[in-house]
């Protein structure tokens, strides 16, 4: 349990103010599309609201994503055209979000289609804002864009897809008691991540 504490306070402390992310955009279309996925790979404040819905949406039906994954790519779009109205509010914005996702997913398994469908959007609009606040519409290389969205449906995929591959193969409902468990850990990093980016904005 203190092992676990550490590594909470450890991913917390990572976290530092809430800034644009900066992007290089010189390099090559492959570099490119590496540096925009490694925004959303290197933050806890991307990352984690991401892998927060996909484990909401296995838990509200195993075979759920194909079902909002639409609606997270459209909401992906929106947060990219909607990225220059983004202020610093944003990334504090979308880790309360993935609190909340968490929260659900911890609380409320079996949740609802309109709920898990507005959450979809939701994430994907914030995540997209946050990735790019600070930078006007497609001022950044088109590859960047590309990588970003990559990364954000790769993560989205890779929580829903492990969540349900395990709930399928494993029928005992302390399964899904474990994931309800990873979720409200993953809250909790998120509660920390966002506890020390006030902390930082303020300071």
């Amino acid at each position: 349990m203190r092992r676990g504490l550490a590594l909470v306070a450890a991913a917390a402390c990572a976290a530092g103010r809430a800034e644009a992310h900066a992007f290089q955009g010189g390099a090559g279309a492959y570099e490119q599309v590496i540096e925009g996925a490694a925004v959303i790979l290197g933050y806890p404040g991307l990352l984690l609201p991401l892998l927060a819905l996909g484990i909401a949406v296995s838990l509200w039906d195993s075979e759920g994503l194909p079902r909002v994954w639409p609606g997270a790519l459209a909401g992906q779009v929106a947060g990219i055209l909607a990225a220059p109205l983004a202020g610093v509010w944003i990334a504090p914005a979308v880790m309360a979000l993935g609190v909340g996702v968490a929260a659900l997913a911890a609380l409320w398994p079996d949740s609802r289609r309109d709920v898990i469908a507005a959450l979809a959007v939701a994430t994907g609009l914030g995540v997209m804002m946050s990735a790019l606040e600070g930078h006007g519409l497609f001022e950044l290389p088109l590859f960047i864009h590309l990588g970003l969205v990559f990364a954000a449906n790769l993560v989205l995929a890779a929580g829903a897809g492990a969540a349900a591959l395990t709930l399928e193969r494993v029928a005992a409902p302390w399964m899904r008691i474990g994931w309800r468990v990873v979720a409200s850990w993953i809250g909790a990093i998120l509660l920390l991540v966002l506890a020390f980016t006030l902390r930082g904005g303020v300071s």
